[in-house]
């Protein structure tokens, strides 16, 4: 049988577009293919085009397929991103491909099972393609002594059937899902502890552009500036745009500062205009600040906390997307105040870094 390599592609399927009407869904999925194309070109991945089709969208033209679909899994929005081999969906060329990809990936007293999915267009039978595949993969790598199994194999090989068009894979990267970014309000958030940037990669994951206020201090090496850049810049490889700035709050320039971060946060966040500020509390009253709620209300500014709720297990996963140890997550320079005079605050020297 002779055995073509086929087209490389990546199939991207989004997260929660379905559920929304016909023009949202548009403009979503405009937004989510202008963020893969800044992805994949920010990544140094040239000349390869996207296209639409059967509720996907397709990476097309592209050299390595599995470091292209590893760069699209940053990409807020994305479910998951599948490198594939796209081919011409005949029964011949189906199982060339089929027997490729298993000599490939299956190593010696491997099991695997042969997934077949046909849409109302496609030309072979579903289940044809899965018995042919399986009795052909079983016979050319019989020294290998592999097996099927089709409960928990080692190894499932999947086909997808569409129209005139086959796609045949093994992997599938899971991408952090959500909305894409921009797609919902501008927050900024507050850089007080690692547990910040928790925060405001979970608003980013529903859409939110969320930028960061970086208190630094010279009273702790945790806060010096250099290490609190490098935290934030953990952030931005998840943000598909140019440019994506932080703001440096130098707590040694008004030592009295380091009570008042997040009321600082609130004025800031007025005068720029953000639409709403991101606090990283895991416990506890949300309310226990009076005076933060009380200014909230007044700037007609609303206060999230989106990490409410998480146990341990669910920071544990953050902290591994974002690269961030648990054993770092208490750190923090927050010291609430029960009252402050807010016109006080806007001499406060803040700083603009490009991240």
């Amino acid at each position: 049988m002779t055995m073509s390599p086929g087209e490389q592609v990546v199939l991207v399927s989004s997260a929660e577009f379905v559920l929304k009407s016909s023009p949202v869904r548009r403009t979503l999925e405009q937004r989510l293919i202008d963020d893969l194309r800044f992805a994949l070109r920010n990544a140094h991945i040239q000349n390869f085009t996207i296209d639409k089709a059967a509720g996907r969208i397709i990476v097309r033209r592209v050299d390595n397929a599995p470091l292209a679909a590893q760069v699209i899994t940053r990409v807020f929005g994305v479910a998951y991103a599948i490198p594939a081999i796209c081919i011409v969906g005949t029964m011949a060329s189906v199982l060339s491909a089929v027997q490729l990809r298993a000599a490939e990936s299956l190593t010696l007293e491997q099991s695997f099972a042969i997934r077949c999915h046909g849409s109302a267009t496609s030309m072979i039978s579903s289940r044809d393609v899965e018995k042919e595949a399986g009795s052909q993969i079983l016979k050319a790598l019989a020294d290998r002594k592999i097996r099927v199994n089709l409960d928990h194999p080692d190894i499932i090989i999947s086909v997808d059937l569409t129209g005139e068009i086959a796609y045949v894979y093994t992997t599938r990267f899971p991408g952090p899902g959500g909305l894409p970014l921009s797609s919902q309000w501008k927050m900024l958030g507050i850089l007080d502890s690692p547990l910040s940037l928790f925060a405001a990669y979970v608003m980013m994951r529903r859409g939110c552009l969320t930028q960061l206020l970086i208190p630094c201090s010279t009273a702790g090496p945790r806060f010096q500036t250099d290490c609190q850049i490098e935290l934030a810049r953990k952030l931005r490889q998840f943000v598909t745009r140019e440019n994506y700035p932080g703001f440096i709050l130098e707590l040694d320039k008004m030592p009295q500062a380091i009570s008042l971060i997040r009321h600082i946060g609130l004025e800031f966040a007025r005068e720029r205009r953000f639409r709403g500020v991101v606090f990283a509390d895991v416990r506890g009253a949300i309310a226990f600040d009076s005076s933060i709620n009380k200014r909230s209300r007044e700037l007609g500014l609303p206060v999230f906390y989106p990490l409410i709720g998480l146990d341990e297990t669910d920071l544990n996963k953050l902290g591994k997307v974002l690269g961030i140890d648990g054993r770092d997550f208490g750190d923090t320079l927050v010291q609430s105040t029960p009252s402050i005079d807010n016109s006080d605050l806007s001499a406060v020297p803040i700083t603009e870094v490009s991240l």
